[in-house]
């Protein structure tokens, strides 16, 4: 029997289950599982995608799922459920659905539900200024949408609080600030609080105890891996320039047809060595993945120089000028040499694959274009290398892209990267859509590929320790610019920007020390960008952007403050 018991005590416990078992067909999505949650206790059921989460808490709340039938008993007292999603009434005012969820739990009017409301947004740190009663959900923000479903939950102040997932998808510095706001909000107010996420969510690290659905049995987690799959050897030598690398767009005309434009990446200078790996770290807005696909120019820079091996990538990617003949030479500028060098890695393979040619059809053309010294009667042996050395067996050549699943999809895109034997991979996230199981397989069969080949990897990530585990350097990276760049070790262990301390807090579950959000690309503030959210913040943030210093042999920081102790 699995046997999980949170906390023993003799009086009765807000959530409790005896030999509870959930099944999905023949499937096991709970095997027999007696649980025990406290008030003001919180507890975290982490597992992958499709583990059966989602059917326990909805089995918690009374709401069997279709198709789950269940077995044992299951006793939770006055419960209320955020369901996946954090769904809230479309095109309707904020007002009225505080209304109905506050004044249905507790027979309030429409003043006493909005001020009991107000009090949870305080609870969730959301300023005066910020709330925004006569908005329609889909007009607020996505982390105040979160902060409003917490603070409707602690206006209700239900005995016990099922949250599915919750504040995905925002960024893992926001994500944290709340999730550990609610869990404060729930030991204080004694609250039996369970929070049901992927391990990568960041719910454990918020919770007094964790346990992981695998196989249908409530489990302890896994620790995570913590150091690199192998040791990692010194890079030679520096073979990728990019030199003040900046990316604008277009906008639409001002006032007077006065043309104007959006920068979002401001002057990167940045080198790779033969054999790197390099994290480029960041949250969304950062421009890592601008960056990451600059470097390819894809479509290249709008400033700045990307040199490979002495060739000026920007001027070989450039279109020729109007008049300009083309010539004989199919490979003007060593186009095709630098396409078949640098290959990327996609965040979303499978979208990036044709769906009307197999996999095998598809690898012969990019052997077609970019080893043409290849001969097509070995080409079919080459693609069938690769497969296997993905972590695919030869047979998904035969395969069609909407019979991948999104693991195998992965694995797929790293073949057809390694298909013309590149010197660099230039990766955006390419593990985004796998659960964490997947993702460790994944990363660690791109790792053994890198360590086999010897590869420069730039890997950019707003996992702040995943990313830098197996990385010789890394760049954090911050509304389009770097705030500091060092060594993977010292980024680990001593980061000294206090957005580089806020992301390794956010990805070990701890509690980041930024509050607010991120500001949009459109009203970046003056001075330092993160001056709205930083403790160290001083009258002078707003005055000057913070230059990039040396501040041990290198380690570069851009922060006016960061010798200096936070006020308070």
């Amino acid at each position: 029997m699995n046997h999980i018991a949170v906390h023993a005590a003799a009086k009765p416990a807000p959530v409790e289950t005896a030999a509870l078992t959930l099944m999905l067909g023949d499937r096991v999505l709970l095997d027999r599982a007696n649980l025990r949650v406290e008030r003001g206790q919180v507890l975290a059921v982490t597992g992958g995608a499709g583990s059966g989460k989602t059917a326990l808490l909805g089995t918690l709340a009374g709401q069997l799922p279709a198709g789950v039938d269940m077995a044992g008993d299951a006793r939770v007292d006055g419960h209320l459920l955020i369901a996946q999603g954090g769904r809230l009434a479309p095109r309707r005012p904020l007002a009225l659905q505080v209304a109905e969820v506050v004044g249905h739990h507790l027979g309030l009017d429409l003043r006493s539900s909005l001020r009991r409301m107000a009090d949870g947004l305080d609870r969730m740190g959301v300023p005066a200024a910020a709330r925004r009663f006569d908005l329609p959900p889909e007009q607020l923000p996505e982390s105040l949408r979160w902060a409003c479903l917490f603070a409707m939950a602690v206006a209700v102040g239900p005995a016990v609080l099922l949250a599915d997932a919750p504040a995905a998808g925002l960024d893992p510095t926001v994500r944290l600030r709340l999730l550990h706001r609610l869990a404060d909000w729930a030991r204080a107010d004694g609250v039996a609080l369970v929070l049901a996420g992927r391990p990568e969510d960041g719910v454990a690290g918020v919770a007094d105890h964790v346990l992981t659905l695998r196989r249908g049995r409530l489990l302890p987690p896994n620790p995570p891996r913590t150091e690199p799959l192998t040791p990692l050897e010194p890079p030679g030598t520096a073979r990728l320039h990019g030199r003040g690398v900046g990316m604008s767009y277009p906008l639409a005309a001002g006032p007077g047809g006065k043309s104007r434009s959006l920068t979002v990446l401001h002057g990167i200078d940045l080198d790779l060595r033969t054999g790197e790996t390099l994290a480029l770290l960041g949250e969304t807005g950062s421009a890592k993945a601008t960056l990451a696909r600059s470097l390819l120019c894809l479509p290249p820079p709008t400033a700045g120089a990307v040199v490979w091996m002495g060739r000026d990538l920007m001027a070989t990617a450039a279109p020729p000028a109007a008049g300009e003949a083309r010539g004989d030479d199919p490979d003007r500028g060593g186009l095709r040499r630098a396409r078949r060098d640098l290959q990327p890695l996609f965040p979303d393979p499978a979208s990036s694959f044709d769906p009307a040619m197999t996999l095998g059809d598809q690898f012969g053309l990019v052997l077609e274009s970019l080893r043409p010294d290849i001969p097509a009667d070995r080409r079919d042996h080459r693609i069938d290398e690769v497969l296997e050395e993905a972590g695919l067996r030869p047979e998904a050549a035969l395969r069609w892209p909407s019979a991948l699943s999104v693991a195998e999809a992965a694995h797929a895109g790293l073949a057809r990267a390694i298909l013309s034997e590149p010197r660099v991979l230039i990766a955006d996230e390419p593990a985004a859509s796998l659960s964490a199981e997947e993702r460790e397989t994944f990363l660690d069969t791109l790792m053994t590929v890198r360590d086999r080949r010897r590869l420069s990897l730039v890997l950019a990530t707003e996992r702040y320790d995943e990313g830098l585990r197996d990385a010789h350097r890394g760049i954090v990276m911050l509304a389009g610019r770097v705030v500091e760049s060092a060594d993977a070790e010292t980024l680990r262990t001593a980061p000294l920007h206090p957005y580089s301390r806020a992301m390794r807090a956010a990805s070990r579950g701890e509690r980041p020390a930024l509050e607010g959000d991120a500001p949009s690309a459109f009203a970046q503030p003056a001075g330092c960008p993160l001056r709205r959210r930083c403790p160290l913040a001083r009258e002078f943030c707003a005055q000057a952007i913070p230059a990039l210093e040396e501040v041990a042999p290198g380690h570069h920081v851009a922060c006016h403050y960061w010798d200096t102790p936070a006020e308070g």
